[in-house]
């Protein structure tokens, strides 16, 4: 399930006629540009005795964490994918090195594991995520209709892992699409233990079940041992990449549809290729972009594309949330122009537990919002 490039130092480590001792390592470069050689070389890596355009610099084991993470945060991104890397006990003449960088890997793949080793530990270690439920409100009547749900988790130091630090991690570490679904499992566990019939939303990756259909199968199965109803999931597709895959997640969403489920899409943003795309799928809501909807109040061209989304989605019998609503002025523009549901800060922060309370948008405080 991990990526092995994550946690495997042993693979790249040759055991021909060691120069180094048993406990020390050099760690060879092979920088992307003069910049990156100038970063390297004022973090103490040396030419490479028989090859110039190579710098190394030897180092103990236990202290590999440390200049992984001092990589990480000194060169630029662009850079630790095109530089690449090898760690050897091997001496570093031109036999050995030849045949170390035959096996060269990307100097990001170790950087980002490095960093993110917390998320490796948390999820190896089974580690359980946790939900927050953001309200979802009818406008203008305040109801609260539903609630999705955001993950969280808690790190081995107690620190508060958001949804995005989560997320973020996942990607770096190649565990995005087992991360998507672990999460899920989890959200459903989490649902039937309310004992509610609320509505939730769920978010999904769509190129997760693309990539591994059984995913799906296996959250439907989840489902019906929880004794969840369908009709209480909307299922909010939150990757725009899934794109290039239109055929399968047409497929996948009618899969869902005939089970019961209803669909949801994420970020709209007034790009008309993918938002037109997007409706084509037919989705019972349509969510509108904190992006667009953050300062709609007073700003004409966000108000235009809100308008023209509205238009279509309305004419195509589609739902809208506005999403991101903070300030009362966005609430108030949203409330004119007929969106149907609305979110955000500014009429209810996430909760350990859904919240039930009408909320009355047009008395809305920032001060009760935080």
């Amino acid at each position: 399930m991990v990526n092995p490039q994550c946690i495997d130092i042993g693979n790249m480590l040759a055991s021909s006629e060691p120069g180094l001792s048993d406990s020390q390592l050099s760690l060879v470069i092979q920088p992307d540009s003069g910049q990156t050689y100038e970063v390297l070389t004022s973090l103490g890596f040396n030419v490479a005795p028989v090859a110039s355009q190579l710098l190394y610099k030897v180092v103990e084991d236990n202290e590999l964490p440390d200049c992984f993470s001092e990589l990480g945060q000194r060169v630029a991104e662009v850079s630790q994918t095109l530089s690449r890397f090898t760690l050897t006990r091997s001496a570093l003449d031109s036999k050995h090195l030849l045949v170390e960088f035959l096996d060269a890997q990307p100097l990001s793949n170790f950087v980002a594991c490095y960093r993110y080793n917390w998320f490796l530990q948390l999820f190896l270690d089974n580690q359980e995520f946790f939900f927050e439920y953001q309200p979802i409100v009818e406008m203008p009547s305040g109801k609260v209709v539903a609630h999705e749900c955001l993950v969280r988790a808690l790190s081995a130091e107690g620190e508060y892992l958001s949804a995005g630090k989560l997320i973020e991690a996942a990607e770096a570490t190649g565990l995005i699409h087992e991360f998507d679904q672990a999460a899920r499992e989890t959200c459903l566990e989490a649902i039937a233990a309310l004992d509610t019939n609320s509505t939730f939303f769920i978010n999904i990756i769509p190129n997760s079940i693309l990539n591994h259909p059984h995913f799906l199968d296996d959250t439907i199965h989840k489902m019906q041992q929880l004794g969840i109803n369908p009709e209480q999931i909307v299922f909010e597709l939150t990757e725009k990449e899934a794109l290039n895959h239109r055929s399968k997640l047409a497929n996948a969403i009618n899969k869902l549809r005939s089970r019961g489920f209803r669909i949801a899409v994420d970020d709209l943003y007034g790009d008309v290729a993918s938002d037109h795309y997007l409706m084509e799928l037919h989705p019972d809501i349509i969510k509108l972009d904190r992006r667009l909807v953050s300062g709609c109040g007073s700003y004409p061209m966000k108000q235009v594309l809100i308008k023209s989304l509205i238009t279509s989605a309305h004419e195509m019998n589609i739902e809208l949330i506005a999403e991101g609503l903070e300030d009362q002025e966005d609430i108030d523009f949203c409330l004119a122009q007929g969106v149907d549901f609305g979110q955000g800060f500014g009429i209810a922060r996430p909760h350990l537990l859904p919240h039930k309370k009408q909320i009355k948008l047009a008395s809305f405080n920032r001060l009760q919002a935080m």
